[in-house]
């Protein structure tokens, strides 16, 4: 099942790990050089926007060392634009398109173990003598 804006948004607003994640799936969505120079230097629609990007990539680095990010760092990512939105709620389209991916993997491996099970009870079955 599809997850929609609104269970994006609500998670960040009420998760503080959802946002730890969040800026650590937006660092990944950056090109290598956009990671390695804690920037934005292309205008793809994907990573961090030119005003978030020093900031977020340095704390997706913090909560990969450390597991942790402090309440006034998740504040910062929850505190209202001029129309009311959560910084990280800008984010919410990749946040949807990356919980896609992760489901669609699931399905996938899933599917990938069953066949392998089936294969070997198939061989298995094929090697039994009566």
């Amino acid at each position: 099942m599809p997850v929609t804006k609104e269970q994006i948004l609500e998670v960040l607003r009420t998760n503080d790990r959802a946002i730890c994640r969040a800026l650590v799936v937006l660092n990944q969505n950056q090109t290598s050089d956009e990671q390695r120079d804690a920037t934005t230097k292309h205008h793809n629609g994907e990573g961090f926007r030119p005003s978030h990007a020093h900031m977020g990539t340095s704390m997706a680095l913090q909560f990969q060392r450390k597991n942790y990010l402090s309440p006034k760092q998740i504040a910062y990512w929850r505190y209202p634009d001029r129309k009311g939105n959560m910084k990280i709620g800008i984010y919410w389209r990749q946040l949807m398109d990356a919980a896609e991916r992760k489901e669609n993997q699931k399905q996938l491996d899933a599917a990938q173990k069953k066949a392998e099970a089936d294969q070997v009870a198939f061989n298995f079955g094929a090697n039994v003598v009566a």
